[in-house]
């Protein structure tokens, strides 16, 4: 196993290199000038000012030179300055990543566990008027967009009935650390990680099912009924672990998703995330922060990727690592 992971972890580099010079060119081509929005506002701008600009910026060195410069920076965990914002990217990232972390590790846990709930009751329940309900209800939600349900639910919870908050994370009007300031975060946070738990459940609640279903049918569970196992014992303790092992590959593809935010839910409630913030800084050409959030996730997909991995071999006891 220790060999695997080290294999694992030296062919993850050169993937990595890959990966972020193909995210440094896409995000090089697009069109637009950096400089732009930093210099809308100054007035008279000469034009030897401007070249100035951007060789103290190295926009005027080849693209490649450009890349190697972001990635050592990036590798000294010192991605560089934004533009836009005026501050290091650090600065600007770190809060980012702790208010997704927040809202997506809600809704993941939220959404994960209602998830392999669900399927398991819709496999052991097959066909009952339950299971048509749950079918039904994931169906139109799968086809309902994020932007969509997050606009009715601000309609309906904030517009209409005045309970919730439209957008933002936190009112600045209450005092830090009291139980106002607390509550007034909680409702803040009530509607976002709904529409995302809603998704985590739509994505995993179906591949639940289907995997509980072709489990149940398998020869030793009959097995373990014929020897008085209760059903309880059958379903949780046999059953259960071998249907996790095709769900654990969705899961796995969603997780990055904990890192990077959710940029659609994160746009429509105002909520200052990393998915936010890819957004914001794409829209205003500043690039040095978009390039580091997007190569952010690229990471947290590899790395959990090889969890997947590392989690099917507890699963399954045949999967082997070879060394």
């Amino acid at each position: 196993m220790l060999h695997y992971l080290i294999r694992r972890t030296f062919q993850l580099v050169p993937l990595l290199l890959v990966i972020s010079a193909f995210i440094y060119l896409l995000l090089y081509l697009m069109p637009g000038d950096p400089l732009y929005r930093m210099l809308e506002d100054v007035p008279n701008l000469r034009p030897q000012d401007y070249e100035r600009l951007r060789k103290i910026y190295g926009l005027d060195d080849p693209v490649y030179i450009q890349y190697w410069k972001w990635l050592w920076q990036l590798i000294q965990l010192n991605p560089g300055y934004s533009r836009e914002y005026g501050q290091p990217v650090i600065e600007i990232i770190l809060p980012a990543l702790k208010n997704t972390l927040v809202l997506t590790m809600s809704a993941v846990v939220i959404g994960k566990i209602l998830a392999v709930l669900l399927g398991i009751f819709s496999a052991v329940r097959q066909y009952s008027i339950g299971d048509y309900i749950l079918t039904a209800v994931t169906f139109i939600s799968y086809s309902v967009p994020a932007f969509w349900l997050g606009l009715m639910l601000i309609i309906l919870f904030s517009v209409k009935l005045g309970w919730l908050p439209t957008s933002g994370i936190a009112n600045t009007d209450l005092a830090p650390g009291s139980w106002a300031a607390w509550w007034d975060y909680i409702k803040h946070m009530i509607l976002p990680v709904s529409v995302l738990a809603i998704s985590e459940i739509i994505q995993v609640q179906r591949f639940m099912r289907s995997s509980m279903l072709e489990v149940l049918r398998q020869d030793y569970l009959t097995t373990a009924r014929a020897k008085g196992l209760s059903e309880q014992v059958v379903i949780g303790r046999h059953a259960l672990k071998n249907a996790l092992i095709p769900v654990v590959t969705i899961i796995a593809v969603t997780l990055p998703r904990v890192v990077g935010g959710s940029t659609v839910v994160e746009t429509v409630f105002a909520y200052p995330g990393m998915g936010r913030l890819l957004f914001t800084s794409i829209m205003a050409n500043d690039f040095v922060v978009a390039m580091t959030v997007v190569m952010i996730i690229a990471v947290t997909v590899v790395f959990f990727n090889l969890l997947a991995d590392i989690i099917y071999g507890w699963l399954d006891p045949r999967i082997r690592y070879q060394s």
